[in-house]
C-alpha cells in the first residue's frame, strides 16, 4: 500500500485535474477534502486496530469497485447541499477508486480485492511500482524503509500535484472571473 502522502498527492492530482468548477467551500477545504477522501478506504484499519492486529481488514472489501460506489453516494449525499450531488459523488468515487488503483500498483503480499462484488479475486499488479509501507519490526530499517517509499511517491506524485495548483490558481484568478463571468 501506498503511504498517506502518496494517496494525498494522488487525491490533489485527480481532483484538481476533472473539477472545473469553483469550490462551494473554498480552495482550502477543498484540497483538504480531496486528501481526505482519497485515504478514506484505509479506515478499514480501524477494526483491526481496535482488535489488536492493525492489518486484519486491511485491503479487504473496501479496497473494492463496490466501496468506491458506496462512497460515491457519500460525496453525493454531502454535496447535495450544495447542490453538486452529483459533481460531489462522482469526485467522491473517482477519488476513492484512483487510492484502490495506487494499492494495486504497490507491492503487497495479499493483493486487493479489486472488481468486488462482481468477484473476490485479489489482485496485484504484474509489475508493482511503489513500494508497501513496512510496520514491523520497529528500528532504523523500517524508517529509512518507509521515508524512501514516501520519497518515490513524493518523486512521481509531487510535480503533478504542483502543476494541478498551479494550473488550478491560474484558472479561477483570470479577468473574465473576477469579473463574474462563469467558466464553461
Amino acid at each position: 500500500m501506498c503511504t498517506p502522502v502518496g494517496h494525498a498527492l494522488a487525491g490533489v492530482v485527480v481532483g484538481l485535474a476533472v473539477s472545473r468548477q469553483a469550490p462551494p467551500v473554498g480552495p482550502w477545504k477543498e484540497l483538504a477534502f480531496l486528501a481526505l477522501v482519497s485515504q478514506t478506504p484505509d479506515l478499514d484499519f480501524l477494526p483491526g486496530l481496535m482488535l489488536g492486529s492493525v492489518e486484519l481488514y486491511h485491503h479487504g472489501l473496501s479496497h473494492s469497485l463496490g466501496f468506491a460506489g458506496l462512497a460515491g453516494l457519500a460525496c453525493a449525499a454531502l454535496g447535495w447541499r450544495w447542490g453538486q450531488a452529483v459533481r460531489w459523488g462522482s469526485l467522491g468515487a473517482l477519488l476513492y477508486l484512483v487510492h484502490v488503483l495506487l494499492d494495486y500498483t504497490t507491492v503487497s503480499p495479499r493483493g486487493i480485492p479489486l472488481w468486488w462484488p462482481l468477484s473476490d479475486l485479489r489482485l496485484l499488479a504484474d509489475t508493482p511500482f511503489f513500494v508497501d509501507v513496512w510496520r514491523r519490526p520497529w528500528g532504523w530499517p523500517l524508517v529509512w524503509h518507509n521515508l524512501g517509499a514516501v520519497g518515490l511517491e513524493t518523486a512521481v506524485l509531487g510535480p503533478p500535484a504542483a502543476l494541478a495548483l498551479w494550473w488550478r490558481r491560474r484558472w479561477w484568478q483570470t479577468p473574465a472571473l473576477t469579473a463574474g463571468a462563469s467558466r464553461p
